[in-house]
């Protein structure tokens, strides 16, 4: 087992559905289609992950002074929590790392796109009330404040963390403000208090509570298409997690390739179209 996360390595679709149903709200996902790949934030795995955070400062700095030009008043952030979300929705190197409060949500992002010669993929859980125990215990609250009792004084710790950039943990954050997508996608972030270590150094300040907090299950490729039909009942699919015309076309890929008989499905859809009368001929 590897000392900073346990590992559950699954071989069923219904045995990862019976191990997510024992957790508790307080878990929050991360699929991920390959289940080699360790977390790392969008920074880290640019070639620009240096030992200071002086090129994230310039990548939001330039980011703020462009944006605006292609939002309206109502979408410009107000903190820089919210400045760092939006380049991070929109693919901006960041120091943060999307996870959601859904396993399932976080099975589909496993199993939507695999890519040739891949085994298994990993959905990462994470225990945010564990994380926010050890870093109350170890006095990281007088950075930081995720209770958001008080959003004013939030903003000023995360503000100091990230200029300061010298801690080593990690912490669950939400922006007040979250986009339509982030909330059909019910997404938090897990950021890192650093850009001079990796995300996964930075969990060994969990020590021995690591195992607790932290766990990544694999499931085998196998199982994607009876996966992607589960959720698809759930009306979890590419469609509804990303609500216009692209993620619906994009669903319709997933969809037909995972249907348990695909020459059944044209089959079904020919009747419709025949008994509808709408014209269209196979």
């Amino acid at each position: 087992m590897n000392e900073h996360y346990k590992v559950k390595e699954l071989q069923a679709w219904n045995e990862f559905r019976a191990l997510i149903s024992q957790l508790s709200d307080n878990w929050l996902f991360r699929g991920q289609s390959d289940s080699e790949w360790e977390l790392q934030s969008s920074f880290e795995r640019s070639e620009f992950f240096t030992e200071d955070n002086t090129v994230e400062k310039i990548f939001l700095f330039d980011f703020r002074r462009a944006a605006k030009n292609f939002l309206v008043e109502k979408e410009i952030p107000e903190d820089l929590l919210e400045w760092l979300a939006l380049m991070q929705h929109h693919g901006a190197p960041t120091r943060l790392i999307d996870f959601t409060k859904s396993p399932y949500i976080a099975s589909y992002f496993a199993f939507e796109r695999i890519e040739k010669n891949i085994k298994s993929v990993a959905i990462w859980a994470i225990n945010s009330e564990v994380i926010i125990s050890k870093l109350r215990d170890n006095n990281f609250f007088d950075l930081i404040d995720v209770s958001k009792m008080n959003k004013q004084l939030e903003i000023m710790r995360f503000e100091k963390m990230f200029n300061e950039n010298d801690r080593s943990f990690v912490m669950p954050i939400e922006p007040f403000h979250m986009n339509k997508r982030y909330y059909l996608q019910q997404s938090v972030f897990i950021c890192a208090a650093c850009t001079s270590e990796s995300f996964m150094s930075q969990l060994e300040f969990l020590g021995d509570d690591a195992p607790k907090a932290v766990i990544k299950i694999s499931l085998p490729v196998s199982v994607r298409n009876e996966a992607l039909r589960d959720l698809q009942k759930m009306n979890i699919n590419r469609a509804s997690l990303f609500p216009d015309l692209d993620g619906y076309c994009q669903s319709l890929k997933v969809k037909y390739n995972s249907t348990q008989s695909l020459r059944e499905y044209i089959n079904q859809h020919k009747e419709f179209m025949k008994d509808n009368n709408l014209g269209i001929h196979f």
